[in-house]
C-alpha cells in the first residue's frame, strides 16, 4: 500500500469524525426484516437494548481505499477497549506495521514507521482546529456499529428526544440529530432488526460529508455484527471511498492499549502532516 495514501486516509478519518475472506463459506448473514410500527422511545429502547456489547474487541481487517481510478488495498489490525482506547495497526507486507493509529479519550497519536514521524494531538485541539463533532466515543461507535451522542458517553433510553424519527420505508427507520457545537448534522438509518444499517455526517454548508454503511452482518459470537463497512468521505473538491472487512473477530479477551512514541521520531502536528500530504497533488 502507497504509505502517503494510507496516512491521508487515517487522517481524513479524524478530521470528518474528529478480516479478508474468513470463513466466507460458512458466514451465516442476519438478513434484515421489515420494520415495525413503535413509538420513539420504545424504538430508541430497542435500538440500546440491541447494540453490539463488548469489552475487548479485535480483529483482522482486509482494508481498500479508492480515490478516482485508484484503488489501494492493505491487510490491518483493529482492537479496542471500549471506552478507553482504540489502536488499528496498518501492516501492508508480510505483517510488518508501517502506520499505527492510537486514540483514547483524551489523546490522538499517529506512528508513521516508514517515515520515523508521529502527531501527537489532544482531542480538545483536534476539535477546536476542526469543529466536526469528533470525539473518541463517536469513533468506537462508527467502528462497533453503535449510535452515538455527541458530547455523551453512556445512552439511556431517555435520549431518543435528542433525535428527531420518522420512517423512511417498510425496512428502515431514520434518526436525526445535530452537534451542539459544530452545527454537524449527523443521523442513523435503521433497519427492522434494530441495528444501524447506516450513520452519517454532514457539514452545514453541505462541502464536507461522511456516510458509513454496514453490511453481512454475521453473529460474533451470539450478536449480530457487521462484518462489512463501507465509508465514503466527500469534501467540495474530492471524494474518498474506504472499504472494511472484517475476519477473525474476538471479543472479552484481557488486554489493555496503550502507546509509546520511539525516541528518534520527528514531531509534526496535524496540520502540518495534513498540509504535507496534499501539496502537489
Amino acid at each position: 500500500m502507497n504509505y502517503r495514501k494510507a496516512i491521508i486516509f487515517l487522517l481524513g478519518l479524524l478530521v470528518v469524525v474528529v478480516g479478508l475472506h474468513s470463513c466466507r463459506a460458512k458466514k451465516r448473514i442476519v438478513a434484515a426484516a421489515p420494520v415495525e410500527e413503535k413509538v420513539d422511545v420504545d424504538l430508541f429502547a430497542d435500538i440500546l437494548e440491541n447494540q453490539f456489547i463488548f469489552s475487548t474487541f479485535s480483529s483482522k481487517l482486509n482494508l481498500v481505499l479508492s480515490s478516482g481510478t485508484r484503488s489501494l488495498s492493505s491487510k490491518a489490525n483493529l482492537k479496542i477497549v471500549k471506552d478507553k482506547a482504540i489502536q488499528l495497526s496498518i501492516q501492508p507486507l508480510f505483517g510488518v506495521e508501517m502506520i499505527r493509529l492510537y486514540a483514547d479519550r483524551d489523546t490522538i497519536v499517529l506512528l508513521d514507521r516508514m517515515n520515523k514521524r508521529y502527531v501527537k494531538e489532544a482531542i480538545g485541539d483536534v476539535r477546536r482546529i476542526y469543529p466536526v463533532g469528533f470525539d473518541f466515543h463517536t469513533l468506537q461507535s462508527l467502528l462497533t456499529n453503535r449510535v452515538f451522542i455527541s458530547g455523551k458517553m453512556d445512552l439511556v433510553d431517555s435520549d431518543y428526544e435528542y433525535f428527531s424519527t420518522g420512517q423512511l420505508s417498510d425496512m428502515h427507520y431514520l434518526l436525526k440529530s445535530a452537534d451542539d457545537g459544530s452545527g454537524i448534522e449527523y443521523g442513523f438509518t435503521i433497519d427492522g432488526n434494530d441495528r444501524v444499517a447506516l450513520a452519517y455526517l454532514m457539514e452545514p454548508e453541505k462541502n464536507y460529508s461522511m456516510s458509513w454503511k454496514y453490511d453481512e452482518f454475521v453473529k460474533a459470537p451470539d450478536r449480530p455484527f457487521p462484518h462489512k463497512m463501507d465509508i465514503v468521505l466527500v469534501s467540495a473538491n474530492r471524494k474518498m471511498n474506504v472499504g472494511l472487512e472484517f475476519s477473525g473477530i474476538t471479543l472479552d479477551e484481557d488486554f489493555t492499549l496503550q502507546i509509546s512514541v520511539p525516541g528518534s521520531y520527528t514531531r509534526a502536528t496535524l496540520a502540518d502532516v495534513i498540509k504535507m500530504l496534499t501539496a502537489n497533488r
